[in-house]
């Protein structure tokens, strides 16, 4: 029997190995693998930006329940809540409770299992669909259910800000999307805990 090879016709031989290697090497970084960017380490209230959001995590809370914000915590949870300001930096207006992009896309609760958030909803009047308009600053409570047991005023919140690249569909999808998050940056957040309050206190205003 003559090997599989010698029916193979020899000019195609080369395109074979090419995807062959191609696709080995792509297991493992590909040719010239470049190393990623270093991930940076961010304070709360230093700025994060990227072509889609401008995302400033202002503080964050322990906080028995936050139903103003749409976080419904349970017998035995609580909500560890942040303070976030965003902007759009796109031209279209984005939903900052998408999970798949926008807000709750980009900010992920590193320490609580790599969550998304549970809730994001407006500081101001308590929407809990906010859309963020382009050039528009929003401040946000960013919020997560967690168990009762969970955190502590001993600890930190931490979190990662992810950036997203802008896909431009063709042929059988068309129109703009965010996709293929990558972590940028992380950050510990300082805990206060503010038992059953009904708001987010700025530390900065006591006193």
């Amino acid at each position: 029997m003559r090997a599989a090879t010698d029916r193979i016709p020899t000019a195609w031989i080369p395109g074979i190995l090419t995807a062959v290697l191609l696709g080995a090497t792509a297991a493992f970084g590909g040719l010239d693998a470049v190393a990623s960017s270093p991930v940076a380490t961010l304070e709360p209230g230093e700025t994060h930006r990227n072509d889609m959001l401008s995302i400033t995590v202002e503080r964050a809370v322990l906080i028995d329940t936050l139903k103003d914000a749409g976080a419904y915590a349970k017998d035995g949870q609580r909500v560890v809540a942040a303070v976030v300001t965003a902007e759009n930096r796109w031209d279209t207006a984005l939903p900052a409770n998408a999970k798949s992009a926008g807000l709750s896309g980009s900010i992920i609760a590193s320490g609580l299992g790599d969550r998304p958030p549970d809730a994001v909803a407006r500081l101001d009047d308590g929407n809990t669909s906010p859309w963020l308009q382009p050039g528009v600053p929003a401040e946000l409570v960013v919020a997560w259910i967690i168990d009762e047991d969970e955190l502590t005023d001993a600890d930190e919140l931490h979190l990662e800000l992810r950036d997203f690249s802008l896909v431009t569909g063709r042929l059988i999808v068309n129109g703009e999307w965010w996709d293929n998050p990558v972590v940028v940056a992380e950050m510990a957040v300082p805990l206060t805990d503010v038992g059953a309050g009904a708001d987010l206190p700025d530390p900065e205003a006591a006193g």
